[in-house]
């Protein structure tokens, strides 16, 4: 019996980030290979200034020099320190429906609390779901990176960070 031997190309998914600064924004350029035709291309992301100023503020005000935080404990401070605007994220009618059929269904999963919904879906937001790429990505991913290549922090991935600066404000 003969054996065929395939030949197969590993795939990598992406190869580096590239970090620009503007004066409003943050530019990171991803570079990302193609699984059929193995091209890479660059995929930028346009990372407004301010939600890394949000991050390191939070970062720098709750977190231990050299102390490792995890993607959840910085979840919950952006949404307890209400860094994000959940409303310009997830479109206000979306919001209403979701929160209304809860309160109509009986579900005494939030209290009724306008807050505690919100924050239910920030969270699953972050962790995945259809609104993971309007929320995880801008609001911490993105500008975790930012923060990392200015010397901020160190990232591990999955969300999770050491801080390693006593810088007060972005640079």
């Amino acid at each position: 019996m003969s054996e065929e031997v395939i030949d197969v190309q590993p795939w990598k998914g992406k190869d580096e980030i590239v970090i620009s600064e503007e004066k409003d924004t943050y530019i990171v350029v991803e570079h990302r290979k193609n699984k059929e035709n193995l091209e890479v291309k660059p995929i930028q992301h346009i990372i407004p200034k301010q939600n890394v100023i949000n991050l390191w503020n939070i970062i720098r005000e709750n977190c231990e020099l050299r102390e490792q935080y995890g993607y959840r404990y910085l979840v919950r401070k952006l949404i307890e320190q209400g860094k994000m605007d959940i409303g310009k994220i997830i479109p206000e009618y979306k919001i209403l429906d979701m929160y209304f059929k809860d309160e109509l269904l009986g579900s005494k999963k939030f209290q009724n609390t306008w807050y505690e919904f919100v924050s239910k879906i920030s969270m699953e937001a972050f962790g995945g779901g259809k609104f993971r790429k309007a929320v995880y990505f801008i609001h911490l991913y993105y500008p975790l990176k930012c923060l990392e290549h200015k010397g901020y922090v160190v990232f591990f991935g999955r969300g999770g960070c050491m801080r390693i600066s006593d810088e007060v404000n972005v640079r």
